[in-house]
């Protein structure tokens, strides 16, 4: 039946000019989410008058209304997506992303909740145009862009109108004022594999990374997140991304595994020893662990060179990523007992057989973030009163929510702060070794 209603109403959306979706009441058994379209005579836009400039554009607008509602007041929603980017690829996450936003509506079953998706073309000008289309239609929120440099856009454009904003990007610089990030940022599941290595009292940890922007990003961020819980990084490499290039980093961080450390670095040094013993090779003072934030074939192709380089990895743990959350992986020896972080994967696995029964497919990963986005402000729009039901104070609500990849909570910079379990790579399969929290510690 949810697959039937879905589609029937996936079905029905054009995708040019104005696109809005509602969901009829839950009473109603028969009910399901309507698409209104303005061609179709169910939606009614009020008169908008000429504007003389950015600033007055937001508070004399052309609100959407839709008919059905008779004298109901929506509460009109802005998705912005990519639905015509010249990548295939940002076209089809947009596709997936804007179903799951109909799967949070369908669920939320609140016939006032208007969706209005518009189209970024997936850069920063149509993000703008979109943004600005959006708000012209009445949008008190507005979901997404996808793209850092078009959330850049599309902020200045809903800070003007005083208009939040929950966007898809990781790029914490595009945060703030207003903008809320809802993402999957790699520093949260670096934070939580550190904090439970060092928990498994492991202090002397070593590093292997791509030579990219995101490997600058998750090194420095493991850098910080060991030196705020009193370990060290012993050593550290970088590699580009060739099979081939990996060789010669892969062998230099393998000496670190046996190197004899400076004696003063020793635990048991005394410094008031007038013959201190020299320090022993081996494990003891070697690193503990190693971080490899690498995924997929590339991945498969690292992992191995540290045993091959003599590197015992029954007593060296390997870290890693939440993309790690690959069944593949379970097939190489090298990162059997590996741990990374990332949600909980009951709680995901319920929100994607939700989506593959209504969508018959499986979501990407970036599908959970419009269904949570959506899902939210259907919350919000039914628990708190109009006048403040996006505001900081209810976005921001420290309790946090629960979503489909787990406890999330915004925060009034704009970061996100995610629950995550702490995942073991075996044989047999992924485990979780260490469950995600259950709620958050309170914030001060």
């Amino acid at each position: 039946m949810l697959r039937r209603s879905i589609k029937s109403l996936k079905n029905g959306i054009l995708f040019t000019g104005f696109l809005a979706l509602a969901a009829c009441a839950t009473s109603a058994p028969q009910s399901r989410p309507v698409v209104a379209r303005p061609e179709s005579g169910d939606v009614e836009r009020l008169p908008r008058p000429e504007i003389e400039s950015e600033a007055e554009r937001y508070d004399r607008r052309g609100f959407v209304r839709p008919l059905h509602l008779g004298d109901d007041e929506p509460v009109r929603v802005g998705l912005l997506l990519p639905f015509t980017a010249n990548s295939e690829a940002a076209r089809k996450v947009a596709s997936t992303m804007f179903d799951a936003a109909q799967l949070a509506v369908f669920d939320a079953g609140d016939e006032r909740f208007l969706l209005i998706p518009k189209d970024t073309r997936g850069d920063p000008e149509g993000a703008a145009a979109a943004a600005r289309s959006a708000l012209a239609d009445g949008a008190e929120i507005v979901l997404g862009p996808l793209f850092s440099e078009s959330v850049e856009a599309a902020a200045a454009v809903t800070r003007a109108a005083h208009v939040p904003m929950i966007a898809f990007s990781s790029d914490i610089k595009a945060g703030g004022d207003g903008v809320y990030l809802l993402s999957f940022p790699p520093e949260l599941e670096i934070a939580r594999v550190t904090d439970y290595a060092v928990s498994q009292e492991m202090t002397r940890f070593g590093v292997l990374a791509p030579m990219t922007p995101y490997g600058d990003r998750v090194s420095g961020a493991f850098a910080e997140e060991v030196f705020v819980r009193g370990g060290v990084i012993i050593h550290e490499e970088r590699y580009e991304q060739e099979p081939d290039a990996m060789l010669e980093p892969a062998k230099r961080l393998a000496k670190y595994s046996e190197e004899i450390i400076p004696i003063e670095m020793r635990h048991d040094f005394d410094p008031n020893d007038p013959e201190p013993q020299p320090a022993e090779a081996g494990y003891t003072y070697g690193y503990q662990a190693v971080l490899m934030p690498e995924q997929g074939t590339l991945l498969r192709a690292l992992a191995p060179l540290l045993p091959y380089y003599n590197v015992d990895i029954n007593r060296v743990k390997i870290l890693g990523v939440s993309s790690w959350n690959n069944p593949r992986l379970t097939r190489e020896p090298a990162l059997r007992g590996g741990w990374f972080a990332a949600p909980d994967p009951e709680i995901k696995r319920n929100f994607e057989n939700r989506f593959a029964a209504a969508f018959g497919a499986r979501p990407p990963r970036l599908a959970s973030l419009a269904y949570d986005a959506s899902l939210l402000s259907a919350r919000l729009a039914a628990t708190q009163r109009r006048r403040n039901r996006f505001d900081e104070g209810a976005i921001t609500d420290p309790n946090g929510y629960y979503g489909a990849d787990g406890l999330f909570r915004l925060n009034a910079d704009g970061s996100v702060e995610r629950g995550l379990a702490i995942l073991e790579i075996q044989p047999g399969g992924i485990q979780v070794i260490d469950p995600a929290p259950r709620s958050f510690a309170p914030s001060f």
